[in-house]
């Protein structure tokens, strides 16, 4: 049994736990995984940055949709 001390940490966690994993789950599934197949530091960095700006288009028209956002 876990005190309420640890569980505590464990809720807090969990939730940044959570909501990463839902991101390179999204990544992995939908945007054909997240192998990067180049030469060198800078290219690579280039792609994961691309990567990360179409998850944020493809999150930003999700919340539009569906009236998530609050303005």
């Amino acid at each position: 049994p876990l005190t309420d001390k640890q569980k505590a940490k464990n809720y807090i966690k969990s939730k940044t736990r959570v909501r990463v994993e839902h991101v390179f789950g999204f990544m992995e599934q939908s945007m054909n995984g997240l192998t990067v197949k180049s030469v060198g530091i800078v290219r690579a960095t280039g792609i994961i940055g691309l990567i990360n700006l179409t998850y944020n288009l493809f999150r930003f028209e999700q919340v539009h949709r569906l009236n998530l956002c609050k303005a």
